[in-house]
């Protein structure tokens, strides 16, 4: 392969290809949540009581992060096996076609129990879509860059992640600051605005090109005539690291209970709701420079030790931000949620150069979309429902203090994960040992641009 400089205006695209594919999943699914943490309860399940209108919201919520290891694995296999783009252009349309369905879903009063079921539905097919996302996302960045700083590319594919949240948060911060029976149908609103960034997202998705990692390993298949079946591969080959990164990946459950439940909670015991999705919207601002900062540094001290540090650090900040719930003290609210952030951002920004580190070139993106959909898809997405029945089992408000419960168990299995898989950072790709990698100015082959 000849090294031919990628141009400026490629990187740029190829970067926005990929923060605007995981902006639009997470925005999807944080609105999402927010609505069904705040709406859906009396739209599709009136008669219940607030707390099992709660969970039975969520439990639409939990049914795409479930359903999300399925798309992982669909999405991972036609990865492996025909390419990272194609599948990242079917995921971001099937992603927007739902979500957009979500916005225009009539209610139970409307249509009777078929409205809950075509929400059921419409999340399952969101999960999907978002289950083959992230995946590909990450490693569009990682194999198209140098091993060096492997760990910075890694977390500017998570920064979209931020955006997606940032954006919702100021739709929904906005939104309940109005009487209530313009609420109860404004809320479609950022559903049905979501198709514009899908139909941006795809235009500029379209424009990127094959990752050379990919390019090479396919070159090398058809020489030695190998049926590729990534599936078989990843655990045949990868079975320990599936494990690790699976338990890496779970330490991210706590964000869901910082935002998602805890969102839901202030609402119930009627805290102010605007303001804090003021300060979630700050804190998703704090997010993505955080989220650089230690991507940037796992390249220098390792993805190791802050992974442990931060499943660490959540935990006793969860029972502080309940407790100032509880008391509706709003300064320490906003200053545990920055810490907690901070925790979280220590496991999330070194996590998509981990995944990629963990793998094996014929297996990586089936092994990465698994292990996060498992981890931090579908663990991560049974936090809210897990948390609103901890909470029903104990009474109700105000007694939440074996909810942060679920952060540490979850802490423990990504600090086993982290400290039983090897530590590849600044090494070559598992497989790509006798290639070079692309180094940082020279990033891209000529055969995969293609």
């Amino acid at each position: 392969m000849s090294n031919t400089a990628l141009r400026p205006g490629s990187v740029r695209r190829l970067v926005s290809s990929t923060v605007l594919g995981t902006t639009i999943e997470f925005f999807d699914v944080y609105i999402y949540g927010l609505a069904a943490g705040l709406y859906f309860g009396q739209l599709f399940f009136p008669g219940a009581n607030a707390t099992i209108g709660m969970i039975a919201s969520f439990a639409t919520l939990a049914v795409g992060f479930l359903v999300r290891p399925i798309g992982g694995v669909i999405g991972g296999h036609f990865g492996d096996r025909y390419g990272r783009k194609k599948v990242l252009v079917a995921s971001m349309m099937i992603m927007g076609a739902s979500t957009f369905l979500v916005g225009v879903l009539p209610s139970y009063e409307a249509i009777g129990i078929l409205a809950p079921i075509l929400l059921i539905v419409a999340r399952i097919a969101q999960g999907l879509g978002a289950g083959a996302e992230y995946g590909g996302g990450v490693l569009m960045l990682v194999e198209h860059m140098g091993k060096d700083r492997r760990g910075f590319w890694g977390s500017i594919a998570n920064t979209g992640i931020w955006i997606g949240i940032s954006i919702g948060t100021l739709f929904f911060a906005g939104l309940t600051r109005l009487p209530e029976d313009i609420q109860m149908w404004a809320w479609r609103a950022p559903f049905i605005a979501s198709a514009v960034l899908v139909l941006v997202g795809l235009w500029i998705r379209l424009g990127v090109s094959e990752t050379p990692v990919f390019v090479k390993a396919e070159q090398q298949a058809k020489a030695s005539k190998r049926e590729r079946l990534p599936l078989v591969d990843l655990f045949r080959n990868n079975k320990k690291a599936m494990v690790c990164a699976i338990f890496v990946a779970t330490g991210t459950a706590s964000f869901q209970l910082y935002t998602t439940f805890a969102t839901s909670y202030a609402k119930e015991i009627d805290l102010d709701v605007s303001t804090i999705l003021l300060f979630h919207f700050l804190n998703g601002l704090f997010a993505i420079a955080l989220t650089l900062f230690f991507g940037w540094l796992s390249d220098r001290t390792g993805r190791r030790p802050l992974v442990v540090i931060g499943s660490i650090l959540v935990v006793p900040m969860l029972y502080l931000m309940f407790w100032a719930i509880n008391q509706g003290n709003l300064p320490l609210i906003l200053l545990t949620l920055l810490v907690l952030e901070i925790g979280h951002s220590m496991i999330y920004g070194p996590m998509g150069a981990f995944f990629a580190e963990s793998f094996a070139t014929r297996a990586r993106y089936t092994g990465v979309s698994i292990a996060y959909q498992v981890g931090g898809g579908a663990v991560s997405g049974l936090g809210p429902l897990i948390a609103a029945s901890l909470l029903a089992q104990a009474g109700g408000p105000p007694h939440v203090y074996t909810v942060p419960l679920i952060v540490v168990v979850t802490g423990a299995l990504a600090t086993i994960g982290v400290l039983w898989a090897p530590d590849r950072t600044g090494q070559p790709l598992i497989e790509d040992e006798d290639c070079e990698e692309p180094s940082e100015s020279e990033p891209l082959s000529s055969e995969a641009r293609s």
